[in-house]
Parts: C-alpha cells; structure tokens; sequence
C-alpha cells in the first residue's frame, strides 16, 4: 500500500513552524480541513472570527499551491469526514496516517479527537497528535513555567520548500471556499483593522516589533493608543495560529537582546513576552480545568452567578449594555468598538464586565458569550476565565477585588476624549470639561447610580468571597496559610512593578497600568 500523510488543519492555519506539515511533508501529503456546520451553529460563534477563518484559509491555500499542493476542503461532521475519508483511501490501496495538533478549546473538539483516535486505533492505522502551543500533561506539578520556557526556545519547525500531493479522485464531500463563505459566511464587511492569513501575521509583527511596541507597556491601557497599533493586533492570529506563539517569542527575544538592560524598550518587549506566556497559562487552565467555561470557580457563587432567565430590570440593563448607550461614555465607546472592530484592548474588556457584572448584578455568563459572539480574537481560555475574573470570583484569598469606575477611567485612560469621539458621535460636541454639566437629547443620561451598585452589589460579592476564604481555611489547613502568604507576596512585587518609573518621569508610576493578568495581545 501506498502510505499517505493526511495533515489535518484546525487553529494552526501556518506553514511555518508547524509540526504536523513538517512531519507530513516527509511523504505524499493531503493537506485538509473541515468546515463542520457544528461550530457555526453553536452559540458562541463571531461573525468576524468566521471572516477572519475564511480569510486564513484562502491564504493558506494560496500558499500551499506554490509548494505544489493544495488545501482540501470537506464537509460535514468531523468525525465521519475522517471516517469516510479514511475508508475511501484505503479501498484507493492508500495507507492513511493522520497527524494533528492539540485543540483544548470545546468538550465537542476533545470528544471528537479521542473518537478519530480511536478509529484509527481500530483499523491499525497510525495518528500523531502533535503541538501546536506549549501544553503540559495533566497533573504537571510545579515544573510548568521552566518546561514552557524550554519549549518556547526549541528551534522551529522547518518551512518545507516542496510537498508531493498525489492526483486523487475522492467522494467524501467536498465544499468550495466560495461555496463555503456563501453558505457560512457573514454580511459584516470587511474588517479594517485585521486580515486573516501567514503573510498577514507576518506584515503585524515586523511592523509591531519595528517601531509600534514602544511604550506598550502603558499604552496597552489607553484605548485609543490601542486601536491605532500601540498594542501587537497579533491575538487574532494566535487564535487561528496563522502565526505560532513560539515565533513570537523568538522574535522578541531577539529584539529585546538588542537594547541594553536599563532600555525602557525591553521593559515593553518584556511586559508584551509575558503575555505571550499568560496566553498558553490559560490554554493549560482550560485544559486542566475545562469545567470552568461554564461552571463558577467556587461554588459558594452559584445562587449569584448563573444562568437564570433576566428579571425585567436587568434584561434592560443587558439591552443597553449591549448596544453602548448605559449613558457612561467610556463604556458605551467600547461597547460599539466591539462591536464593528470586533475587540477591544484588555483594560476595556475588564471595565465592560465588571460594570456589567457587578454594577448591573448580571451573571457573567452572559457577558462572556456576548463577547465570544463579536471578539475576532475570541478565546474561550481567556475570556470565560477573565470573566470570572472581573466577576470577583477568582483570587479569593485577596481581600480585595477590582471594580472598574468609568469616569475615572475616561479621565485617565481618555484624557481628551478621542476614543469616546470617535465611537460615540452623539458626545462630539462635548468636551471632558463639559461632561455632567451639559445634556444631550442624543445621548441617555445614566441608567444606574455607579457608587449606589457599586456598595450594594460589591458587598454581596466581597461577602462570597469571605465565604470561600472560610471554607478554604477549614478545609486547606496550613496549605491556606502559605497560599495567602504567598498571594501577599505578589501583591507586593505587582505594586514594585507598577512603580518601576519616578513619578516625575514622562511615564509616571500613576500612568503606568500592567494590567496583571491581561491576556489581551
């Protein structure tokens, strides 16, 4: 039999430092991918992820052509594409192997990987699961951080120069890219500030890495800084790995070896690389812990936090929210940046869900599928976590949590209003000065008191919280104690961090925000 490597696409839509097209490279090759109506049914879909996928893979295709392939496109349920696929080959006196890279991101694709596994198990045939991104085995200890960093230096998988694809007359169903855009595709335009495909996330890195990281590290936190490219716009294709994440890093290293320790160029390289790191810590978060997409952290929050219908009040709130016209201004312009940009930089994102969870007492649940139905970057590692986050469920053993106000956030994040001019049109003929003094027919005036909801719900969370701490405290021992410790400690070294500069210098230590725990590139 006649041996062929079916190298299976999903969010590693590259050529270059990709294991499975390296390893499948070294023999006849069918490079494919399917387009399985399941992920474009269910409820957390984007349109713009949909746009920037189909983009991806017309470039992937366009790529593979010149190194004499092609990408093959199926449709249909994954798991019986693989199936059919693989029985029509072997009746075709082919012998399949089929390689692919680790996705942790749905209970459907884990589900459906260990069933293809064991198919090709059953028929004695070979399949690789190979590594897009750095993942530990479950139950990894306290070595994480030092294999990462291993895995981040190892050299990259080699680009091959030439792939062999045999002439094949296959009737497991197939689906143009045309046909497939016209059948899956979305009427949102063309996104202005992302384009899917490698050529692309290459264009967006040399230009991030040339001149535009420059102060990342405190611009990252002005919204308007953000979209005009202080922050890398790298996210959506580390979603779809059309770009991998160790290229990244090596890239950075390599810059930031460049300037001197005192530099403070490499304290931006610096911050930018340990989001890189943050990122894959929530994949191994996800992976380790895939309840956590849908279920509380603690469980002590599950009365507050779930999935129960809307009362009136708060289905309102949600309406309003969700349109950006709750009558604060910062809120209302990052609400309508995601919802036609389709993202938003992290601060905003944590502003958003903390005014929505905690001033509107609206599960986060709700939240975090809204945002997974318009962020072109949507990660559910990230953003169901961060949203549990923002809730006040996480990190218990601080006895405080963050509560975002938007009006000290415009005064300090937006100063001069650009960000909010440039979403809320009906607010362009105010200046900051004149906010709370004027009103606008155009504009709604608040729709909640932010210190009233603020006292009042901020208390039931701190109280949950109280009540996780005491459990925990019973039920850990000792262990609690040197965890709060240790929690105290990094509290500690995070206000070092954010006072690293003179407050007499350009960029004080009350302008800079590092923004812990952001994962938003």
């Amino acid at each position: 039999m006649n041996s062929l490597n079916l190298v299976w696409f999903r969010r590693d839509l590259r050529l270059m430092d990709n294991e499975i097209i390296w390893r499948g490279s070294q023999g006849n090759i069918l490079p494919f991918f399917i387009i399985d109506p399941w992920f474009y049914q269910q409820p957390e879909i984007g349109a713009q992820r949909v746009n920037f996928l189909f983009e991806s893979l017309a470039e992937l295709d366009k790529q593979l052509h010149k190194i004499g392939s092609q990408l093959y496109l199926f449709h249909g349920n994954s798991l019986q594409m693989i199936q059919t696929l693989t029985q029509e080959l072997l009746a075709q006196d082919y012998r399949p192997y089929l390689l692919f890279n680790r996705d942790v991101q749905v209970t459907y694709g884990l589900e459906r990987d260990q069933k293809v596994k064991q198919f090709y198990q059953a028929h004695g045939l070979a399949v690789t699961e190979c590594t897009n991104f750095f993942l530990a085995p479950s139950g990894h200890g306290d070595t994480w951080l030092q294999d990462y960093y291993h895995y981040q230096n190892q050299p990259l998988h080699p680009t091959p120069e030439r792939l062999h694809t045999p002439h094949l007359m296959l009737n497991t169903p197939q689906i143009s890219l045309k046909d497939a855009i016209r059948k899956y595709g979305t009427n949102c335009s063309k996104n202005a500030w992302f384009s899917g495909g490698e050529s692309q996330a290459q264009a967006t890195l040399h230009s991030f890495l040339t001149r535009r990281f420059y102060g990342y590290h405190w611009k990252i936190s002005r919204p308007w800084l953000a979209q005009q490219g202080a922050t890398s716009h790298l996210s959506p294709h580390l979603t779809f790995g059309t770009m991998s994440g160790r290229y990244v890093y090596q890239k950075v290293q390599a810059k930031r070896r460049a300037y001197a320790d005192h530099d403070r160029r490499v304290l931006s390289l610096r911050a930018f690389r340990d989001r890189l790191r943050w990122r894959d810590a929530a994949s191994q978060r996800l992976y380790d812990h895939p309840r956590l997409i849908h279920e509380n952290l603690y469980p002590e929050f599950d009365q507050w936090y779930n999935c129960e219908p809307l009362t009136a009040e708060k289905a309102l709130y949600f309406r309003r929210w969700q349109q950006g016209t709750t009558g604060f201004p910062l809120v209302d312009a990052s609400m309508r940046q995601l919802r036609q940009m389709g993202w938003m930089n992290f601060r905003m994102r944590a502003l958003c869900a903390t005014f929505l969870t905690i001033n509107c007492g609206i599960s986060w649940h709700y939240g975090a599928q809204h945002y997974m139905q318009y962020l072109i970057d949507g990660d559910l590692a990230i953003d169901h976590w961060q949203w549990q986050m923002q809730a006040g469920i996480t990190h218990p053993l601080s006895a405080s949590f963050r509560i975002y106000n938007p009006e000290r956030n415009a005064q300090e994040r937006d100063q001069h209003w650009q960000f909010i001019h440039y979403w809320v049109p009906e607010l362009r003929a105010l200046s900051p000065d004149d906010w709370g003094k004027v009103t606008l027919d155009a504009y709604p005036p608040p729709m909640l008191n932010w210190s009233e909801s603020r006292q009042q719900n901020g208390q039931i969370i701190k109280q949950l919280r109280e009540q996780v701490r005491q459990r925990l405290r019973r039920e850990q021992g000792q262990e609690f104690r040197i965890a709060q410790q240790a929690q105290t400690t990094r509290k500690r070294y995070h206000q070092r961090w954010r006072n690293y500069y003179q407050p007499n210098q350009p960029h004080a230590g009350q302008q800079l925000s590092l923004d812990f725990g952001d994962f938003s590139c």
